[in-house]
């Protein structure tokens, strides 16, 4: 018993050895963790208070800039009441002066009309106004009449002078009051109302406070700058003071210096200069220019960027800071401000050039807060008033090429020559400069001389360069359903292509321009190789860049395929072409309506993946359409997509899988699709008449007593389209030609009323002149909705009524706005 009770014992001390043990050891832990904590109270002690004292900081360095606001209120205060006071006292006198100025020309007015010389010219002045009475009655001859007319007009008017005519002689009529639908009802060139600016509140200095702003000025620059501001002067003395005044009054987080040249100006001036503190001034003992005052400029200065600033500016808040922010991405060459006027208006939201060196400052005279103009984007080039480049890229380039001196043209062939060595050019509409514009630039003749001078050397220097930006590419949406097909023989009778459908329609009112029938390429068989061939050189010389294919697809099934395999298989016609899918359930309503359904979408990640693996022959094909050497893929309706991130992700990876570039995904603003761009796609692409048709009442003398479907005002709906504004996202414009789908929905059809060639001509040209301005490079598209939509009534390939009226509106549409591409 007793050994059995040691036994225990021993066993009872055993256990709670191990739980002692057992016990040190979380102490130990414990003991650990507790030093852990007790090292992190005191980093975060020490955090806390390294925060306090940034807070302190802060707090005197808000005061500091309280302090400044308060001086440079009450500054600009008692300069404004000066201003105004001076410019009353100018304005009394000049009133005085033209009372005067038009009490003299009444006089000789009076004395003209009782001279000899008027009353023998009576006859010349009633001719004048007969000649004007004639061509007005010519131009309402011609909106009245026939086609034949107005062929006839446009061979015997040249080109050039019917694109000057046609915006101003055309009248638009009210479309519910045209009851010959033969008379066309054509749109002005959509121009909008002029913007109602306000005057900028800039501060402005006389004469007499020259000398005291001179002296009072102190900028708050750096020893170790990251961005040199040089700016380089010649005479002038006020606008430079009122421009590093406002430098002053809105000085930049980012530390920086003012590199101020001096070009060989007077004695007054270089005194007022060498007063202000804060600056790095460099005097040039003769005029070396613009160019190479600036070049010399920039050799002296120490940021890693440098901020070229025309003297005649005003910075306003945020100038130099957001300017500086797109570096961060390392394919960024040159950064360019917002300018504006003034005036209150819009000067340049970024330059686009043309074929033949001339500039077209983008947005010029608009609203500065028009969404347009409002989001960074990639341009031609920024002009040279206010951009920033990296100082490393500058050398590296040699600076501004000495070809241009003194000046003109040496900012657009920077940004050339940054962008011929991979950079992007950006415009920030965040930096915004007001600035006064030429004023250094000497007498208007010699000016012009100067530029002309050196936009032939850039022209010479950058042909082909030029020619590469200056193009639009249109993209016609193509329907491949005129073919038979054994699943339409099925649904619709043997035989059946979109031809049975166009050629069954009836006029459902007087005029009513129905059936639509084919004219140059007949009623065509898409299976055939010399009719894809034929459609393609028609498109090619009338400017279309490529067709978009419908492209469908339903869960490994293909539709209407045969067009685009062959053209793939063959490799032609030689003509660039893309795909939308088309991923709407098909029905018997031909209306998109999920109704009647023949062919029904089902989506899952299994056939995501089939879907894009699939397509990798088309994607693949050197005509493909591609942006930024990505193939361009459209979605018809991406919102029955169930994810549609999810999707275009598996798309993306399977193309980078296979080996080929990501696809540009861009979805289709069709019925009532959102028009921004779903998550995982890049862009939207507008689709007329979708979304914003504009109804109106039906025309007189209506034949179809069954008639229940709805009129719209083709001209009010190009209107509509035009004037909408994509703050947010990346839209490409689209167009139609019209749009009249009797042949699908004989009594319950969409009919557009008042289409013409001269309306979409207006409507088109619009579109490319503003996607020439706001895209760039291969973004540079617009849509036509489309190249044989007959069933729609919506085609651009020549018809019985209008021939090849539709083709000829495109091409002069585009050459109105960019230059032909050479042909070789």
């Amino acid at each position: 018993m007793r050994v059995v009770e040691r036994a225990r014992s021993a066993e009872g001390i055993a256990v709670m050895q191990r739980q002692v043990r057992l016990v040190e050891g979380q102490r130990d832990q414990l003991s650990d963790h507790n030093r852990t904590l007790l090292t992190r109270i005191s980093e975060s002690n020490g955090h806390l208070e390294r925060l306090h004292t940034r807070n302190r900081v802060l707090e005197e360095q808000l005061s500091a800039v309280e302090s400044r606001i308060r001086d440079a209120e009450s500054r600009v205060r008692d300069e404004m009441q000066a201003h105004f006071a001076e410019r009353q006292l100018h304005y009394e006198k000049r009133i005085g002066e033209v009372s005067i100025e038009r009490d003299l020309l009444l006089r000789k007015l009076d004395e003209l009309h009782g001279s000899t010389s008027w009353r023998l010219t009576m006859p010349v002045r009633l001719l004048r106004r007969a000649v004007g009475a004639a061509w007005r009655r010519a131009g309402a001859a011609y909106r009245a009449g026939s086609i034949q007319g107005r062929a006839l007009y446009r061979g015997l008017v040249p080109a050039a002078v019917r694109r000057r005519l046609t915006p101003t002689l055309i009248q638009v009529l009210p479309v519910s009051q045209a009851v010959d639908v033969e008379a066309p009802v054509v749109l002005p060139l959509m121009s909008e109302a002029p913007f109602n600016a306000k005057p900028l509140s800039i501060p402005r200095l006389s004469r007499a406070r020259l000398r005291p702003c001179a002296e009072s000025l102190a900028l708050p620059t750096s020893e170790s700058p990251e961005v040199s501001v040089v700016m380089p002067v010649f005479k002038q003395p006020a606008y430079t003071l009122e421009c590093l005044d406002s430098i002053a009054r809105n000085p930049p987080l980012a530390p920086f210096e003012v590199v101020l040249i001096d070009d060989g100006s007077d004695e007054e001036t270089r005194v007022l200069l060498r007063a202000v503190r804060g600056i790095r001034l460099i005097e040039n003992e003769r005029n070396l220019g613009f160019l190479r005052s600036c070049n010399k400029a920039a050799m002296a200065a120490r940021g890693r960027y440098l901020l070229f600033l025309n003297n005649d500016t005003q910075v306003r808040p945020g100038w130099l800071d957001r300017l500086l922010e797109p570096f961060a991405d390392t394919g960024v060459g040159m950064t360019g401000s917002k300018l504006l006027y003034p005036s209150g208006h819009l000067q340049e939201a970024g330059v686009s050039m043309r074929a033949d060196g001339t500039a077209r400052l983008v947005g010029l005279n608009g609203d500065p807060s028009a969404p347009e103009y409002n989001r960074p984007r990639e341009v031609d080039y920024c002009s040279g008033a206010s951009f920033m480049i990296d100082r490393d890229l500058f050398e590296r380039v040699g600076g501004f090429d000495d070809r241009y001196a003194p000046a003109y043209f040496e900012d657009a062939d920077l940004a050339f020559q940054v962008r011929a060595l991979g950079h992007r050019i950006l415009y920030q509409p965040a930096s915004e400069v007001v600035h006064h514009l030429s004023v250094t630039t000497g007498a208007a003749g010699d000016k012009l001389a100067r530029i002309e001078a050196n936009r032939a050397k850039f022209v010479d220097k950058w042909r082909d360069q030029l020619s590469e930006l200056d193009q639009v590419r249109l993209v016609a949406f193509y329907l491949p359903q005129f073919h038979p097909i054994p699943e339409n023989d099925e649904w619709w009778g043997k035989g059946f292509t979109e031809w049975t459908n166009v050629t069954r329609a009836r006029p459902n009112f007087e005029g009513h321009h129905q059936p639509h029938l084919p004219a140059d390429l007949g009623f065509y068989d898409l299976r055939l190789a010399e009719t894809r061939r034929r459609q393609a050189e028609l498109a090619r010389e009338h400017g279309i860049h490529g067709f978009c294919y419908y492209y469908y697809w339903f869960n490994g099934r293909r539709l209407l395929h045969r067009p685009l395999d062959e053209v793939v298989a063959s490799g032609e016609p030689d003509f660039p072409f893309c795909v939308c899918w088309a991923n709407e359930n098909w029905s018997r309503r031909w209306d998109g309506r999920e109704r009647d359904l023949l062919m029904e979408q089902h989506y899952s990640p299994e056939d995501d993946v089939a879907f894009i693996r699939a397509l990798f022959p088309v994607l693949s094909d050197p005509r493909y359409i591609r942006i930024g050497g990505r193939p361009l893929l459209l979605v018809y309706r991406a919102s029955l997509l169930p994810d549609t991130r999810a999707t275009t992700d598996r798309w993306r990876e399977e193309c980078v899988r296979a080996g080929l570039p990501e696809p540009y995904l861009a979805c289709v603003n069709s019925f009532r699709e959102s028009e921004g761009s779903p998550a995982g796609f890049e862009a939207a692409v507008e689709f007329p008449p979708h979304g914003h048709s504009v109804e109106t009442a039906a025309p007189g003398g209506m034949l179809n007593p069954n008639f229940s479907g709805r009129f719209y005002d083709y001209a009010a709906t190009a209107r509509a389209f035009a004037k909408l504004r994509y703050p947010d996202h990346k839209v490409f414009r689209g167009v139609m030609p019209s749009w009249d789908n009797t042949a699908r929905r004989q009594d319950g059809g969409d009919i557009f009323l008042g289409t013409s060639p001269e309306i979409y001509e207006a409507w088109l040209t619009r579109a490319i002149a503003e996607t020439r301005d706001l895209k760039f490079g291969d973004e540079r598209l617009v849509f036509v909705n489309a190249w044989n939509e007959w069933a729609e009534g919506n085609h651009l390939e020549p018809d019985s009524r209008f021939g090849s009226a539709y083709l000829e509106a495109t091409r002069r549409a585009l050459d109105a706005v960019v230059a032909p591409r050479p042909m070789g």
